[in-house]
C-alpha cells in the first residue's frame, strides 16, 4: 500500500510539476486553411500563428491575416499567449513576435497583398527594406497599416 501511495503521489507531482505552457503548433503548408481568410495555407515565408493561453492555436496565411484577426478581437488579449510569425529566410519556422521586425514593401509580394514580411534582425530588415524599396515596422505600426489600408 505505501508503494502504492508513493507512486501516486509522484505521479501527482510530476502532473504540477510538468510544463503546462501552451505550444506553438506546426503550419501544414498545403492543408491547413488561415482561421482569417479561410484561404489554404500554402507559402512557407508568410505563415503566422495566435496561441490562445488554453493552447488553441490559430493559423494563418499572412501577417496582414493575423494582424486582421487581433484588430477585429477574435480571440481578447487576456486570452492570448502569443504571437508567432515566419522569419522570411528560415521558412515555415515560427517565432514570437518579440524576435521579429515586419517590412512592408510593395516590390515584395505577399499571400493578401499588403507586402507584409518578417524578420528576426534588424539588419536583415533593414536590407530588405532598401533592396525592395520597403519600410521597417514595429507590430503596433503593422497594425495601424493593416487597419487603413485593407480594413477601412
Amino acid at each position: 500500500m505505501k508503494n502504492v501511495l508513493t507512486l501516486l503521489s509522484l505521479s501527482i507531482a510530476a502532473i504540477f510539476l510538468c510544463s503546462c505552457e501552451p505550444e506553438v503548433k506546426a503550419i501544414n503548408y498545403g492543408q491547413d486553411g488561415c482561421d482569417y481568410c479561410r484561404m489554404t495555407i500554402v507559402e512557407e515565408h508568410y505563415g503566422s500563428e495566435l496561441l490562445t493561453t488554453k493552447g488553441k492555436s490559430y493559423k494563418f496565411d499572412s501577417i496582414e491575416c493575423l494582424a486582421a484577426f487581433v484588430i477585429k478581437g477574435e480571440v481578447s488579449s487576456e486570452k492570448t499567449h502569443g504571437l508567432y510569425f515566419t522569419d522570411f529566410e528560415d521558412a515555415g519556422n515560427l517565432y514570437p513576435l518579440n524576435e521579429m521586425i515586419f517590412v512592408q514593401a510593395e516590390k515584395l509580394k505577399s499571400p493578401m497583398g499588403l507586402n507584409l514580411s518578417a524578420y528576426r534582425t534588424q539588419k536583415t530588415a533593414d536590407d530588405v527594406a532598401l533592396l525592395y524599396f520597403g519600410e521597417t515596422m514595429n507590430w503596433d505600426q503593422v497594425k495601424n497599416f493593416v487597419e487603413t489600408a485593407w480594413l477601412k
